[in-house]
């Protein structure tokens, strides 16, 4: 790992390219790079870092200073997880969806640009050693499976943002300007227009279902390297995209793919789930407040239910990665309300009492900026000059409970199977003398009442993870967000930014809700 980061740098400056209408900023003697495996792996471990700060922010080395993660902090900003302060108008702007030319020229470009531009460095890749490549065969399949496995991450990410209601079952409705090769530069005389939402799917699914032969077969067994795609890490991002596709038309073909591909994790024994409840902020979430002394900090305890993030350092002091907005709460803090989301003793929610010992992942966090307000300490560090905290993007619990959700959306029917993935997401949360008793088949009248029960439960555990907006846009809101019900559905998803728009000639349209 040592030797790949040292060749990062200098990769990340020679492979880049920015956004639609600039072709890279150097082109390095591609031969050079791919033909060897060492650079090649560089040059994909580039493309992660990529991906990184496409989704949630990324390093502030070699002047590729990083948009703040709205594509990770749309997941929950808008809803009523999460509460824009008002002198921050970008966070108010995704809150209310009223975007001015400031927010076009601001969050919606980086966030269209920083994707596009990690599609680039996976484009590159994947054309580079397909020509160029000269080493072992299967390490040559493995790097180009990885380039697009990055690849439909990040298309995923930006079609759910995007996407013209994409997560509402309007196949015909636009998605994404579909570019798989190298980006050779704007010419106003070639312009690729957006592919449709069905097309944009396809596409998604196609690089994921293509790379899983040649993926790793297996989790790495040390945590800490789980930056990387594996099978088990592609087919629990499958099982997330089929179940966000399948719900709102309720297609039963892709609703038990999504179920069949969360059992095939779940069966994988890559993972191991725990049932205590100190496993949140001991190993999921452990605290990493900023050292005042300037030193850097790796958590030394990371949950084996981890199955793919990405680290706070690629490498120690190297690449500082994260989010550290929480903490301050001076963009944005957690809306008291949210303190009786919660029941008691959880420790995912607050806890009022101040001289207990137990850590619960909802609290003040700066005790100097907005000092009465909470926060999430899923995000404990507080400097912007050094990230430094864990960012989760899939874990074990999230599969748990999509394969619960998927199998009674597929059977319509409260299923044993499906309440004791339930039971073992609500039950391990609590602290002694408050754990909850078991959810039975009888405990819900119907299967609609056990998919609010998964759906309720979904936010509570999963809550600031960048996932509950299109939980809430799939299922057209079934849980009654009363932010996101202020905001017609149109509206729901993000509008093109105006200057793609413009520099196409009006090829590329906008949403249909602006």
């Amino acid at each position: 790992m040592k030797k790949i980061v040292t060749y990062i740098s200098s990769l990340l400056i020679a492979l880049s390219s920015c956004n639609l209408d600039l072709a890279p900023e150097n082109t390095m003697v591609d031969q050079t790079v791919y033909k060897d495996k060492n650079t090649a792996e560089a040059a994909l471990l580039g493309a992660y870092v990529r991906l990184n700060i496409a989704i949630s922010g990324g390093p502030l080395d070699q002047n590729y200073y990083p948009n703040i993660g709205y594509p990770y902090l749309y997941g929950d900003l808008g809803t009523d997880n999460l509460k824009a302060q008002t002198t921050s108008t970008s966070c108010l702007a995704i809150e209310t969806s009223e975007y001015s030319e400031n927010e076009h020229d601001g969050l919606l470009l980086d966030t269209w640009r920083y994707g596009y531009n990690g599609i680039d460095y996976a484009n590159n890749i994947i054309t580079g050693i397909n020509k160029y490549g000269a080493y072992d065969k299967t390490t040559m399949d493995q790097h180009i499976a990885e380039a697009k496995f990055i690849r439909a991450y990040i298309y995923f990410q930006l079609l759910m943002i995007y996407g013209d209601q994409a997560l509402m079952g309007n196949d015909n409705g636009l998605g994404l300007v579909e570019r798989l090769e190298p980006y050779a530069g704007y010419d106003p005389e070639v312009v690729i227009t957006r592919s449709t939402n069905a097309e944009t799917w396809n596409m998604i699914i196609k690089d994921l279902t293509e790379a899983i032969p040649d993926l790793p077969e297996s989790a790495p067994a040390s945590v800490t390297e789980r930056i990387r795609a594996t099978q088990p890490v592609a087919k629990a991002l499958l099982s997330r995209i089929y179940l966000y596709k399948g719900t709102y038309t309720n297609n039963k073909e892709e609703l038990t793919l999504a179920m069949n591909y969360a059992k095939e994790v779940l069966n994988s024994n890559n993972y191991q789930f725990s049932t205590e409840n100190s496993e949140y902020t001991t190993n999921l979430f452990p605290e990493n407040i900023y050292s005042t002394d300037g030193s850097t900090q790796q958590p030394t305890n990371r949950s084996n239910e981890i199955i793919f993030f990405q680290a706070s350092r690629l490498e120690t002091d190297m690449y500082p990665s994260g989010i550290y907005q929480y903490y301050g709460k001076k963009s944005f803090y957690v809306p008291d309300e949210m303190k009786n989301y919660y029941e008691e003793g959880d420790v995912r929610g607050y806890n009022s009492d101040t001289e207990s010992d137990t850590k619960y992942l909802l609290a003040q966090g700066s005790a100097t900026d907005n000092s009465k307000l909470i926060t999430s300490m899923k995000y404990s560090n507080s400097s912007s000059a050094d990230f430094n905290n864990d960012v989760i993007y899939i874990r074990l619990a999230e599969v748990k409970l999509t394969y619960a959700e998927a199998l009674t959306r597929c059977e319509n029917a409260v299923k044993e199977e499906a309440v004791k993935e339930l039971n073992d997401i609500h039950k391990r949360a609590f602290v002694d003398g408050k754990t909850p008793e078991d959810y039975t088949t009888g405990s819900f009248a119907s299967a609609d009442e056990l998919l609010k029960a998964i759906l309720k439960e979904r936010n509570r555990e999963l809550a600031y993870e960048g996932l509950n907006r299109w939980d809430i846009i799939r299922t057209n809101n079934l849980l009654d967000d009363q932010t996101m019900k202020k905001v017609a559905p149109k509206r729901w998803n993000a509008p093109i930014p105006s200057y793609e728009i413009e520099i196409s000639n009006g090829n590329i349209k906008q949403n249909s809700g602006y």
